[in-house]
């Protein structure tokens, strides 16, 4: 499988060089390969010439100039129509990035190909980069610790780790780190470009790629460090709410509506709640538009241990078309996350990964269990 790296840039000069060094040192499998398709947004900081200098191979550089319609939308699309790829993965110039991070998003496409795959996007503290280390080697001792983890796995460890689930999935795709067959991006015509300024234009996208039937899964593997915090101010939410209405209009649909309450943990002169909590909100709502109001359910037990992946895959292949499944995974590796999130089930399929005995009690408080696979409570 080829892929096709896609990076806007604005202004990103010394970051964009952090992400190509670490993306130099990806692994792939044989036969797989990939390409950087860099789109610089009209940047003046020299990002162009730092990249002539750098002589990377298999690498794309659009400059784009700027104008009153430059967006991350038309960046992004600009690369897209440039890229050669099958799968494009899409990734944000002020991130970093480990040797398995393309592997792994293409490992989950290998499981089905009308997929969506989105990976963690956690914070870096403060501190400097050993950029010359980087060059050489990906190694956390040359970069700042993380500092914040990505909100939306706390999301995931709330409802399940089944992303395919949430009923908001499609809000949650980021595209700082994303992946999906260029098929599907070219038959929806990408990015919608009427997105100006901050917010949403990957959240329309995402609710676009839902609405044609693709699956959304969840890779904690794949990793992109982000190289700075950066907090929402009033210009931003400014953008994010004009970019709401807009989205609003578009759709018509009432489960985009309600994305207003996210804008209570957002707007920075009056944030009312945090965002998780806005999001579990947002998550009950848009479960109550579908139908999916709380009953009465029981669930199947399905414990993975280490050495217990075979016999609970099978079990999971046989039941997941016809019982409510509640899988705990104690595998080191997350072993069934992928297959779990890539299974057409008709029923609730809930995915919890190594939880602690007091989320456990938690867990099966909440969803009660009539019968375990293999008997283990």
């Amino acid at each position: 499988m080829k892929v096709s790296v896609v990076i806007p840039a604005f202004n990103a000069r010394s970051k964009l060089r952090l992400l190509l060094y670490t993306l130099a040192h990806s692994v792939l499998d044989p036969g797989d390969s990939f390409e950087l398709v860099v789109a610089d947004d009209g940047s003046t900081d020299g990002t162009g010439e730092m990249v002539a200098e750098l002589a990377v191979d298999d690498l794309t550089y659009l400059y784009l100039p700027r104008t009153d319609r430059s967006s991350r939308a038309a960046a992004r699309n600009a690369a897209i129509a440039k890229a050669t790829g099958e799968l494009i993965v899409m990734v944000d110039a002020d991130t970093v990035v480990g040797p398995a991070y393309l592997a792994e998003h293409v490992r989950y496409h290998r499981l089905r190909n009308d997929l969506v795959v989105i990976g963690p996007r956690p914070d870096l503290g403060d501190g400097d980069f050993d950029e010359e280390r980087l060059r050489r080697e990906f190694t956390f001792d040359a970069m700042p610790a993380v500092a914040w983890g990505d909100p939306r796995e706390q999301v995931l460890a709330e409802f399940s780790g089944n992303m395919n689930r949430l009923a908001i999935c499609w809000h949650l795709l980021f595209t700082c780190n994303a992946s999906v067959r260029i098929e599907h991006l070219r038959r929806l015509g990408g990015f919608d470009e009427a997105f100006l300024g901050w917010g949403l234009e990957d959240t329309d996208l995402g609710y676009r790629l839902r609405q044609a039937g693709l699956a959304f899964a969840f890779n904690a593997s794949a990793v992109a460090y982000h190289q700075r915090r950066r907090g929402i101010d009033a210009g931003m939410y400014g953008d994010w709410v004009r970019n709401l209405a807009y989205m609003m209009d578009k759709h018509q649909a009432p489960e985009v509506a309600i994305q207003s309450i996210v804008g209570l943990a957002m707007n920075p002169a009056d944030r009312r709640i945090g965002w998780v909590e806005a999001m579990r909100c947002f998550e009950f709502a848009a479960r109550a538009l579908e139908g999916r109001l709380p009953v009465p359910i029981t669930y199947r037990l399905v414990v993975v241990e280490e050495d217990t992946v075979d016999a609970a895959t099978a079990e999971l292949v046989a039941r997941g078309a016809t019982s409510d499944l509640l899988v705990i995974d104690e595998t080191r590796g997350a072993e069934l996350a992928g297959l779990v999130q890539c299974m057409d089930a008709s029923g609730e399929l809930l995915y919890f990964h190594r939880p602690s005995a007091a989320r456990r009690a938690e867990i099966f408080s909440r969803y009660p269990v009539a019968e375990s696979f293999n008997g283990l409570l």
